[in-house]
């Protein structure tokens, strides 16, 4: 009551000054300098009020202690109003990046240098509670949006997510209803019904505030132009938000799921008029089902009729998803997105999968066989995102291999050239040097010659030591053995793969001598010094050096030998960690492991490469999470369905710079 008192009284004054300076200016008007005293009296009137007047937040002394900063009571304490978003000014000016759509966050590939060195500073600024003033730039904004999204994919920690889309909406407005968009499909997948309800109630007015390009950024504004799409398929992809996964980022991957879903919904709309009904009427009977039994609406509550509405969009958006997982198969990549509906109640449940979810399933291997395959640019961001894609075509190339060695080779080549952004190409020339061994010697040497090169380059290649097996049968004498551990040493040494490639044909070359043997003189020598000739072949074949590296061979079975490298170089391996986390040779090893496998490694794998280092797999995850965690302050390594992934963001934080 005090404070409408005393703005009443500063509203009385202002009027009465105001009439005052009315009536002056008409009696007056011979005098500019008496107007100019007259406007700072009014003024230093109103501030001698105001100036003994504080303004300061005052909460409720009830029990439930609620906290409500929009009471503002007028008393003599004074209180200090923040600015909502306290963007902090980037001194060396933000880099300008012209306005575009931003949908997935290898985007980020097509920005200039500057241009990502500034998003780098501004994605860590923004993770460490300071927030930079774009000036404008909302790509920005946008590319951090789907980089947290990416995070997510990694970390699967809900709450977390929550907590940065929440600041960045906060702070980059642009982004906030696409951030609660994306939210709420995630929390959908967890089956999180609570966390939806409680967004959907949230923001169910919000999007009228960013509305702006709402149309624009659906699917189907985008691929109007593109796809040739008529109004009503517009409008159906308008349903949906982008997809914010490294699959659906590859832009032919997107545009063969769009056409796919298209074509389903197309069909799903004639089965269900055979069926003599329609597909709305079926979503909304399904919807009535979901809004009463699982989220226990009273029928035409308001509550109610917004549950109906937004249920049965999420119905084209699950549609969505099948249709992805199936073009994901047939693409030959294997991790599939989570098509688990949110719904509880068993009768709801049914209801979807009966009337809905099974007739898009007998759709789908028909209409799918009509998706165009994969171009060679997509197959290689495909097989860079699934470093275990390559097993598919290996298995079909060794199944059917019929005595066509060319093919067999030309065929492993293509193969590793789609595999060039893989880590784990190396593997592929490894199993196919195996394969072909018992084939022809010279090809498995070739493509064994293959993967020495691409394991020397690879980014967690120690340097030190390169041990596999290969076949015994591949060297009839000492003398091509020898050859060939030159071959691998000249490799090592220069990286000249052409080099060892055109020495490797002459492994097998026969070499022709004009010798004239005393045979009695042979046979006296062979008897009287049997030993010492045994003993020299043995040194022979198990050992080659020179003054770079030391080759030993071993023999492991009748089949098989191991060929151990070691380079002699006096200078110390640096390694490519921070020396400040106490990293063992196996926590190392673990990492490198993680890494050539694109940061995700199945439990299976895993637990395999634990046994061979004599350890658990277990206790191997919690040591390195523990080493790492006070550097980090989270976990490093985490659990994912069948799989342990690595944080590519945390890995960054703990190479050596």
């Amino acid at each position: 009551m005090t404070a409408i008192i005393i703005i009443g009284i500063i509203i009385f004054i202002i009027f009465a000054l105001s009439g005052k300076k009315k009536q002056t200016q008409q009696t007056n008007t011979y005098s500019n300098t008496k107007q100019k005293t007259e406007k700072e009296i009014k003024e230093e009137l109103v501030q001698s009020i105001l100036k003994n007047i504080k303004v300061t937040v005052t909460t409720s002394s009830s029990s439930n202690s609620y906290n409500d900063d929009s009471i503002i009571d007028v008393t003599d304490q004074s209180y200090r109003i923040n600015s909502n978003s306290n963007l902090i000014k980037y001194s060396n000016g933000v880099p300008y990046w012209p306005h575009h759509y931003v949908y997935s966050y290898s985007e980020i590939n097509s920005a200039s240098n500057e241009q990502k060195r500034f998003y780098n500073t501004f994605k860590n600024s923004f993770l460490n509670g300071e927030y930079l003033d774009l000036e404008g730039n909302t790509n920005y904004a946008f590319i951090l949006l789907f980089d947290l999204l990416n995070e997510y994919e990694n970390h699967n920690n809900i709450p977390k997510l929550e907590k940065q889309l929440q600041v960045l909406g906060q702070h980059y407005p642009k982004t906030k209803s696409y951030g609660v968009s994306f939210l709420i499909q995630k929390m959908e997948s967890q089956g999180d019904s609570e966390g939806v309800s409680r967004l959907r109630t949230e923001d169910r007015y919000g999007y009228q505030n960013y509305n702006t390009d709402y149309d624009y950024w659906r699917l189907g504004s985008k691929y109007k132009t593109k796809l040739k799409l008529n109004d009503d398929e517009v409008k159906l992809l308008n349903k949906l938000w982008y997809p914010s996964n490294n699959f659906c980022s590859v832009e032919f991957c997107c545009i063969e799921i769009l056409k796919l879903y298209i074509a389903t919904i197309s069909e799903l709309k004639s089965k269900y008029i055979q069926e003599e009904t329609t597909l709305d009427a079926e979503f909304l009977a399904v919807a009535d089902v979901i809004a009463r039994k699982h989220f226990k609406y009273k029928t035409g509550s308001q509550n109610y009729k917004y549950c109906i509405e937004t249920t049965t969009n999420e119905f084209y958006s699950h549609i969505f998803k099948h249709c992805e997982n199936a073009v994901r198969e047939y693409y030959g990549h294997k991790r599939k997105i989570n098509t688990d509906t949110y719904c509880t109640t068993a009768e709801a449940k049914t209801e979807f999968d009966t009337k809905i979810i099974s007739k898009v399933s007998e759709l789908l291997p028909t209409l799918v066989s009509k998706v165009t395959p994969p171009d060679e640019a997509t197959d290689i961001e495909l097989y860079s995102q699934n470093t275990n894609r390559w097993k598919i075509k290996f298995e079909e190339l060794t199944t059917n291999y019929k005595d066509n060695l060319k093919g067999f080779i030309d065929s492993i080549i293509s193969l590793g050239n789609l595999n060039k952004k893989n880590p784990s190409i190396e593997n592929i020339f490894f199993e196919a040097s195996k394969f072909i061994a018992k084939y022809d010697k010279e090809s498995a040497l070739t493509f064994y010659v293959h993967y020495l090169y691409h394991d020397l380059k690879s980014a967690t290649y120690d340097n030190k030591q390169l041990t596999k097996t290969i076949q015994k049968s591949l060297f009839k004498t000492n003398e091509q053995l020898h050859d060939f551990e030159v071959i691998v040493s000249e490799l090592i040494n220069d990286k000249n793969l052409e080099k060892a490639l055109q020495a490797v044909s002459k492994v097998y070359v026969v070499k022709r001598k004009k010798i004239q043997l005393d045979t009695v003189s042979i046979k006296e020598v062979q008897q009287k010094h049997s030993g010492t000739v045994e003993l020299l072949n043995e040194y022979l074949k198990d050992d080659y050096d020179d003054e770079n590296n030391t080759i030993k061979t071993q023999e492991i079975s009748n089949e098989e030998i191991k060929i151990e490298i070691t380079q002699k170089s006096d200078r110390i391996i640096q390694s490519i960690y921070i020396a400040d986390i106490a990293l063992t040779e196996i926590h190392t090893t673990a990492i490198e492991l993680f890494a050539k496998n694109n940061f995700s490694i199945s439990q299976t794998d895993l637990e395999t490469f634990a046994k061979s280092k004599g350890v658990f797999k277990n206790q191997l995850i919690e040591s390195i999470n523990e080493v790492c965690y006070d550097y980090l302050d989270d976990v490093f390594i985490e659990e994912e369905d069948e799989y342990y992934t690595i944080n590519t963001n945390y890995y960054q934080r703990l190479l050596a710079k």
